[in-house]
């Protein structure tokens, strides 16, 4: 029962796993994009693009690294995936509180520099908070496939 139940996650995860490798890939190469085009002078909201770039490389590396050991191992909990978990929901914080960059030009001489904080950074920042929820969630998961584990 253990095995059928164990292959038929692989074979779900299977095209979660491609799909979260390819936007890992993605925003690795945005982010690059995003620093050439900083370092060319176009502007210095380009850094900040970048940046999130690389939070959402990081984001969507870890999703596919748990992805990827759960289709190796099976089990959904585990102590690695946790671990993944709480470091996803403290990359997501960070990314949070990190304020967006906008360059506005006046006229020729005159640039305004604006950094905000709006719905979309509390939005991110709840996001991280649920994450770090949801990794409780598999502490307890884990916890009970341990228990499970014994008994069987």
């Amino acid at each position: 029962m253990t095995d059928t139940i164990s292959n038929k996650l692989k074979k779900r995860t299977f095209a979660d796993t491609v799909i979260t490798c390819l936007i890992c890939a993605a925003a690795l190469a945005a982010s690059v994009w995003q620093l050439v085009c900083f370092l060319n002078g176009e502007g210095k909201a380009y850094i900040t693009n970048a940046v999130y770039n690389l939070l959402i490389f990081a984001e969507m590396g870890l999703l596919s690294l748990i992805l990827l050991e759960i289709r190796k191992t099976g089990k959904p909990f585990s102590k690695q995936i946790i671990t993944k978990l709480r470091i996803m929901a403290v990359i997501l914080f960070i990314g949070g509180i990190m304020p967006s960059y906008t360059d506005i030009r006046i006229d020729d001489k005159t640039e305004m520099v604006s950094f905000a904080f709006d719905a979309q950074n509390i939005i991110i920042i709840f996001i991280g908070i649920i994450i770090g929820i949801i990794s409780e969630v598999f502490v307890y998961g884990l916890s009970l496939q341990e228990d499970n584990d014994l008994i069987a």
